[in-house]
């Protein structure tokens, strides 16, 4: 046996936890990537993701940190193969598929940046679990890139500006594009019968269309939606590797009802809230928020995980149809910011009281 998989992890550790999740999520990133070409009827759904994910070639982020995650394999004493053909995959993509222009540049050298990072923590030895590496490979990719970004600018009249004109610039150019597909999509003679049966969804689907087309790109926001779509892209890569390979470099990922990390990272969010709250600190402001969103995100899902914990598993599918029912009707803004205030909520609850340790009691049917 190699290195990577002489791990001594317990047999409940080492189970993957069926295909199901990991189908719907590979087919969800395949989505994404090819948002731009999604029918009219999905432009304002289409748009929503383009606002919040800086890198539409989401599908080339996991590709790359598969890649990163064959190549430690192979540093650990895996085999040469899968990290020769990782390489080769990466370099095709390089040269046929990466995006042009200086949001293309930017966008490809954060991938790389991220997925070089995840590889040398993914070579650490020992069942340390996908946070433990997922998160400070991020943060070492961010501070690589901030410096890069730094000493890139030195000298030239624009200076960092370059990248937030360069943001602005592609948004502004997926938006009017998308809106236009949109316009051309309410004189449909199926989605006029929609609107006359059900009225409610049609003004909804006005007011998000007027507010997305009066929205700016997240230009200040653009650190936390690179860190927090990068986290995403390396949860499924590591799912991937873990299901078609052999050279183990952790345990596999935990249910959702399961996600908790270590509590010291609520300092996190302090720090965010202070440069945000206090008035002599205004120089720092853009980095507090991005502070807060970042780990307000973390807190959040590990809210959600509460929620399922106390949600019986024959429950499960009910939080999503109610979603599905209420997003059409009361708005998606409005849906989706009640669900993440409740979130964040329970999660930094759950710092101070374990909730899930204290509901073991009265919910026997929850897994271990």
């Amino acid at each position: 046996m190699t290195a990577a998989t002489e791990e001594r992890l317990d047999a409940h550790t080492m189970r993957e936890h069926g295909w199901r999740r990991l189908v719907l999520a590979v087919a969800a990133a395949a989505a994404v990537s090819v948002v731009s070409t999604w029918p009219p009827s999905l432009a304002l759904i289409a748009l929503g993701v383009h606002w919040l994910l800086p890198i539409a070639s989401f599908g080339a982020l996991v590709l790359m940190a598969v890649a990163a995650c064959a190549v430690a394999a192979w540093g650990r004493g895996g085999r040469v193969l899968p990290a020769l053909l990782a390489i080769v995959a990466v370099s095709l993509w390089l040269w046929r598929g990466a995006p042009a222009g200086p949001m293309g540049a930017l966008t490809t050298g954060w991938s790389l940046l991220v997925a070089a990072a995840f590889g040398v923590m993914c070579l650490r030895e020992g069942p340390v679990s996908f946070v433990q590496r997922a998160l400070p490979a991020v943060a070492l990719a961010a501070g690589l890139g901030l410096v890069g970004v730094v000493w890139a600018s030195t000298g030239k009249p624009d200076g960092l500006g370059g990248v937030a004109r360069a943001y602005e610039q592609s948004f502004v150019a997926k938006r009017d594009g998308l809106l236009t597909a949109w316009t051309a999509r309410r004189s449909a003679p199926d989605w006029r019968a929609v609107v006359e049966r059900v009225p409610a969804v049609g003004e909804v689907a006005d007011r998000s269309a007027a507010g997305l087309a009066n929205a700016s790109p997240l230009t200040s926001l653009l650190p936390a939606l690179l860190v927090l779509e990068s986290l995403a892209a390396l949860t499924l890569a590591w799912a991937i590797w873990h299901r078609l390979a052999r050279a183990r470099l952790g345990p596999p990922l935990a249910r959702l009802s399961q996600f908790r990390f270590n509590d010291q990272l609520i300092w996190g969010l302090v720090v965010g809230a202070t440069l945000v709250l206090l008035p002599s600190l205004d120089g720092w402001r853009g980095a507090g928020v991005n502070l807060v969103v970042v780990f307000g995100a973390l807190f959040a899902l590990r809210g959600l995980g509460v929620l399922l914990w106390w949600l019986p598993d024959r429950y499960a599918p009910v939080p999503l149809l109610v979603l599905v029912v209420c997003i059409p009707l009361l708005g998606p803004v409005l849906v989706l910011a009640t669900v993440a205030v409740l979130a964040l909520g329970l999660g930094l609850g759950d710092t101070w009281r374990d909730f899930r340790r204290t509901s073991r009691t009265w919910r026997p049917e929850a897994r271990p």
